[in-house]
């Protein structure tokens, strides 16, 4: 005997499950965008501290190479480029650092040299027909203090993620260049003694 009533049969359930698929993956994408956004933040933050801690090394150096000119060093902000520097690296006519400059126009051309590191002057790009540094920190600022033999490094530069300012140094703060309440100012503090300084530098 046949059935007099008529079969249902069930409708669109494969389109809901393809739905469903199509936003946890969305989901998903977002989470993995978030992440490499993160991770590349982190990237940015490790690189400007790293070429930071470099550049102080570099400075600290210099500085130990010529103590009898520790107060030519001294720095409370390096934001123009150093002109009259003497070319103390290639000079004609020698390749000794020593014979090319006397200790006064050694110090000069080592933070005219050292500001275009600190810059990434030697690092550039073209982007709509101007010249742009691709090198150094993100709008760095110096300050080098001493007190007698004891002198004091601090590289500022900015940041990406808001963060509450260091207390350590007030070098570069209230530059209005590290957001609110200098939000994005990184501080690399780096501290050494020079042997064979005579005299008080402040």
């Amino acid at each position: 005997m046949a059935c007099l009533w008529p079969r249902k049969y069930q409708s669109g359930v494969g389109l809901v499950e393809v739905l469903i698929a199509t936003l946890v993956f969305a989901v998903g994408l977002l989470g993995m965008a978030g992440l490499q956004l993160a991770a590349k933040k982190n990237s940015h933050e490790a690189l400007q501290r790293s070429i930071a801690t470099s550049l102080a090394r570099d400075i600290v150096e210099r500085i130990h190479s010529n103590p009898g000119q520790l107060s030519q060093y001294l720095l409370e902000d390096i934001t123009a480029p150093i002109a009259g520097a003497k070319d103390c690296a290639s000079a004609p006519g020698s390749t000794e650092t020593a014979a090319l400059c006397t200790p006064a126009e050694l110090a000069a051309y080592d933070l005219a040299d050292w500001r275009a590191l600190l810059f990434g002057a030697a690092e550039t790009v073209v982007i709509n027909a101007a010249v742009v540094s691709a090198g150094g920190l993100v709008d760095p600022r110096a300050c080098i203090r001493s007190s007698g033999r004891d002198v004091k490094i601090v590289l500022a530069w900015r940041g990406v993620n808001p963060m509450t300012s260091s207390a350590e140094s007030d070098c570069g703060a209230g530059a209005g260049i590290y957001g609110p309440e200098d939000e994005l100012r990184r501080l690399l503090v780096l501290t050494t003694q020079v042997a064979g300084f005579s005299g008080t530098a402040l």
